[in-house]
């Protein structure tokens, strides 16, 4: 049997950061993950601005920062953003050690190459590189002190005794074998779970399955109702569906400005945020979009249009020049998409149809400022965990998340396995879970794994999307009890071990469902709109009733959601108001 000091399940950046401070720690190290390091998960795709306050990114990067910037000031702006419903602690972690992480993350061969202002900061806070660049400096780390990655291995279940995590079951995805791991601690890096959306900028391994398998185990889960979409996302053709359109990389954060435009050709976002504009956050456009395309005023694909017709067309040609981003060519090849036919039929007049895709989820397993989950002897770092982001993510957050984060969950979790008792493991519950998962293979008719998942899909972007209502949101939750019988009996027809796609996805589907459960009765729960949530029914953020959290535990398999207040430090909305 394997074992391991700490275990960290998942390889990107999170897990990678943990991996590091865990080992420099002594502490012995394995980690797991679904893809391949560095060619896998969120961490890679990013494009990227990695927050710290401008102050710090000139003295220490030596940028063009704004030195009256401060991390008190880059404080106030998470938690203005976030609506006031961030862990205070959390943000505080966050932006005292943001410039250190970062200046790590250079000086260990990330390539810097400028400093961007995006919406909703003061001041230029985001230091420009590219996920590829991340990784590859953490990848090289993690290489450097020979820590174990065990690629194309599949986490099902926490294993626990006596209260406490203290190991975990693996599906070798090659082989298609079960094997149990035994540690002193665990550290969740699973990242989020923006698979739940049919329409989303994620890769395909992001199920959730960290936040579900945590809920199983006991953990709490916080802020599941505030999931980020971000809005101007191709919608047509469908092999594009999901790509960001590459002039919102400016809109924001230091571009051209595009307008958005309703099937009458008129700019709604003036009813939403008429002095930002499009400039506005990226909740607040994803949430007037839709309205637009319920109330019937969308384009014909169910989005809206996106212009550039008001610009000159040498400013269009010029973008991409002095842009200078890294996978944007001046011939317009974006992340491998060639557009350089459709920029020129935007340059005559074309207007794109756009819409919002799942980009993010602020909300996830409820975690303490050293990332210590309500299960003793289990972590969780990055996406997977809630608390930082409160009701909305600032642009370039995540990734700094993901390295401070990575750096005290691989702390916390080292110092603690050295007085941790040895691991001793349940193996009847190891057998009665390789059981449970072996039954898609073993029955011979039921549902089928690729069209729950697609029921699970629909149902979440219809009734638990970016509009919610009470009456949505009851129906959605009647739909995922009665779909809970449906992926118990889920039968694959192909039958082998080895690699079996179908298989696979009936194990992820059994996490979405989960996944889908803790939003929906989260957000059912929350009866006022408040940053990336947003409800019909109750359009207007109510402090005096909902400045709290939602807290989903887990009471005999039950999802049970408590309201608990926000953890606050220095800054009380109610006194500033």
């Amino acid at each position: 049997m394997r074992k391991a000091d700490v275990l960290i399940i998942g390889s990107e950046g999170a897990g990678a950061r943990a991996a590091i401070q865990a080992h420099e720690q002594g502490a012995q190290v394995l980690m797991v993950t679904k893809g391949r390091m560095a060619r896998s998960g969120a961490t890679i795709t990013a494009g990227m601005d990695i927050d710290m306050d401008s102050r710090s990114a000139k003295e220490l990067l030596g940028l063009a920062g704004n030195p009256e910037d401060t991390p008190d000031l880059f404080f106030e702006d998470m938690v203005i953003e976030g609506k006031f419903v961030n862990n205070q602690k959390i943000v505080e972690v966050h932006v005292r050690d943001a410039p250190q992480r970062i200046k790590e993350a250079a000086e260990w061969g990330m390539k810097v190459v400028g400093i961007l202002h995006g919406p909703g900061h003061r001041y230029p806070r985001g230091v420009y590189s590219s996920g590829g660049e991340l990784m590859k400096a953490l990848k090289n780390q993690v290489h450097s002190r020979r820590i174990e990655v065990l690629e194309d291995t599949m986490t099902l279940e926490l294993l626990k005794r006596d209260g406490r995590v203290n190991g975990v079951l693996c599906l070798d995805l090659r082989k298609g074998e079960f094997f149990p791991i035994a540690a002193k601690t665990v550290i969740l890096a699973t990242g989020g779970g923006m698979r739940l959306f049919p329409v989303t900028t994620a890769p395909e391994e992001l199920t959730g399955d960290g936040q579900a398998i945590a809920w199983r185990a006991g953990a709490d889960l916080v802020d599941m109702e505030m999931v980020q979409f971000i809005p101007c996302c191709f919608i047509t053709p469908p092999a594009w569906s999901g790509i960001t359109f590459p002039f919102f990389m400016g809109p924001g954060v230091g571009g051209v400005d595009a307008w958005l435009l309703n099937k009458f050709g008129n700019r709604f976002m003036k009813n939403w945020d008429p002095e930002r504009m499009e400039r506005t956050t990226r909740d607040i456009l994803s949430i007037a979009v839709m309205n637009e395309v319920v109330e019937g005023r969308g384009s014909p694909s169910g989005g809206v249009f996106y212009s550039l017709k008001h610009l000159p067309d040498n400013l269009i040609d010029y973008f991409p020049i002095w842009r200078n981003e890294p996978y944007l060519s001046a011939n317009w090849e974006f992340k491998g998409f060639k557009l350089k036919g459709l920029m020129e039929e935007m340059k005559r007049g074309y207007a794109a149809e756009v819409g919002p895709a799942c980009h993010f989820f602020m909300g996830g397993i409820r975690v303490n400022e050293q990332c210590e989950t309500t299960v003793p002897g289990l972590y969780a770092c990055g996406e997977v965990a809630g608390g930082t982001h409160g009701g909305n993510r600032l642009t370039g957050n995540a990734c700094t998340q993901i390295l401070v984060q990575g750096y005290w969950a691989g702390d916390k979790a080292s110092k603690e396995s050295k007085s941790a008792p040895e691991p001793s493991l349940d193996m009847d519950r190891v057998k009665s879970l390789v059981e449970e998962f072996l039954k898609p293979l073993e029955a011979k008719d039921g549902p089928q794994s690729f069209a729950m998942r697609k029921k699970i899909q629909s149902l979440a972007w219809e009734k638990v999307g970016v509009l919610r209502t009470g009456e949505y949101l009851t129906d959605a939750l009647k739909t995922i009890d009665a779909m809970k019988t449906d992926v118990s009996q889920i039968s694959v027809k192909a039958k082998n071990r080895h690699y079996n796609r179908e298989w696979i996805e009936s194990l992820q589907t059994k996490n979405l469902l989960t996944l889908i459960e803790a939003v929906a009765r989260s957000a059912l729960q929350r009866e006022e709109s408040r940053g990336a949530h947003y409800r019909r029914d109750f359009p207007k953020l109510d402090n005096d009733r909902w400045l709290k959290n939602m807290v989903i535990k887990n009471a005999e398999n039950r999802m049970i959601v408590e309201t608990v207040p926000i953890v606050m430090t220095s800054y009380d909305p109610l006194r500033r108001a």
